[in-house]
């Protein structure tokens, strides 16, 4: 019985490899991991298309933001991690030039020689690129607009559209904020993250042309450019024009009336979709911080990325590329729900030039192509997320009169510099 079995099992595979089409109909198990609830209606939305085309099993599993760099070395350690990730471009703890503590395989084989790579904006590249190696494929641009309440502001004699800097608005926002109630300001002019370089305070930082680190990899609190810009966003935060960000009321805050204005990546934009059925909202640029200078910046963001443990990387990568940067699905899926613009340019599609009901018939995604052009670009490198750190450990004592500027400054620039040079060996 046994030796029959074996005849049989024999047999069973002879047939297979002798014909093509029973082996083409095997599929491989591609294991994907994200943490984007929004980035994997998308996924879902497309994984009959993607399996179809690349023959995979496509498994897309979401994994817990704060679990997920924890269960991925664990996973990879144990041979049973995925095949590729979707990871955020900030606070990243997957990427890295030491290729011992990257997670991920370089990708430059591949885009070097891909038609469609070549395309993507360089900007978007620069944040998934370490030690020279291109390590991810990003998803998104995420440029950032100023969205706020007309009538609130005209009430006060303030029209929005015609203020031009930084300076300007928050001048303008004290008449928004006089009216009180309980001692506290019935309308607020934004909304910001009190623990520091986060949020609001983040998105206006890039504005500045102030660099964290040097093109070479080395903290630069202590220029005169960084210091100007903390001083000038502590006395910005004195006025009392600006409330804590509230991520689970936002949307509320919006609708009765709590927050006037709001700066917004492109992701954060449907935060305004119930308001404006009550209110009539509008989009435009950021004011300058400097004249001349961009009128818009960057917030969040996730790439796509190859994992050390995968076994077929030549195929994952033409997988990842697909999945990012397909024109059909960016115009036909991503767009229009999320709102996201792509960091490749298909923007000639219908749906970048339909009038948006939420802005009174303004062309967001025309807005949101010209704001990409302009956004800053800046250096990144191993120890920045790390000395965005040190910086916001000495900014909430700063913020709290605990400290100078000067000492806060001082203090993040060594424990940066300590970082560099541990990361130099010097």
């Amino acid at each position: 019985m046994r030796k029959l079995l074996v005849v049989v099992a024999i047999l069973a595979v002879a047939l297979t490899l002798a014909n093509p089409a029973l082996t083409a109909t095997r599929k491989e198990r591609v294991v994907f991991w994200s943490f984007a609830a929004n980035n994997i209606e998308e996924w879902r939305a497309r994984e009959a298309d993607i399996e179809k085309k690349f023959n995979i099993d496509l498994l897309i599993e979401h994994v817990a933001e704060q679990a997920f760099v924890q269960k991925l070395q664990a996973a990879m350690m144990d041979g049973s991690g995925p095949d590729i990730i979707e990871w955020r471009i900030e606070q990243n703890q997957v990427l890295s030039s030491d290729p011992k503590k990257c997670l991920v395989i370089p990708l430059d084989k591949y885009v070097s020689k891909s038609a469609v790579f070549k395309k993507v904006n360089k900007g978007r590249v620069a944040w998934c690129t370490y030690g020279g190696k291109v390590l991810g494929l990003p998803h998104d641009m995420h440029p950032v607009t100023l969205i706020y309440n007309d009538k609130l502001w005209k009430d006060v004699g303030v029209d929005l559209a015609k203020i031009e800097t930084w300076d300007e608005f928050f001048e303008a926002a004290k008449k928004l904020c006089a009216e009180k109630k309980d001692g506290k300001p019935v309308h607020y002019a934004l909304p910001y993250d009190q623990g520091g370089l986060g949020a609001t305070m983040w998105m206006i930082w890039q504005q500045t042309g102030a660099q964290i680190l040097d093109k070479n990899g080395k903290p630069t609190f202590n220029t005169p450019e960084f210091k100007e810009f903390v001083q000038k966003w502590l006395g910005w935060i004195d006025l009392g024009v600006m409330c804590a960000w509230d991520w689970g009321n936002f949307g509320a805050q919006l609708n009765n009336g709590t927050l006037a204005s709001y700066t917004s990546p492109d992701w954060w934009i449907s935060q305004v979709n119930e308001a404006s059925k009550n209110w009539p909202f509008k989009v435009r640029p950021l004011p300058y911080y400097k004249k001349g200078g961009p009128r818009t910046s960057s917030w969040g963001g996730t790439f796509m990325a190859i994992t050390k443990t995968a076994k077929n990387p030549d195929n994952l990568y033409k997988v990842i590329e697909y999945m990012q940067y397909d024109r059909d699905a960016i115009i036909n899926v991503r767009f229009p729900a999320t709102d996201m613009l792509p960091p490749i340019d298909v923007y000639d599609a219908a749906p970048f030039h339909k009038p948006d009901a939420r802005f009174g018939g303004f062309k967001l995604g025309e807005l949101l192509i010209e704001l990409a052009n302009e956004m800053p670009q800046m250096n990144s490198g191993d120890i920045f997320w790390d000395a965005i750190t040190d910086f916001n450990t000495q900014f909430v004592q700063m913020a709290a009169k605990k400290i100078s500027v000067d000492a806060g400054l001082k203090a993040a620039q060594d424990a940066a510099m300590q970082r560099y040079n541990a990361l130099t060996k010097k």
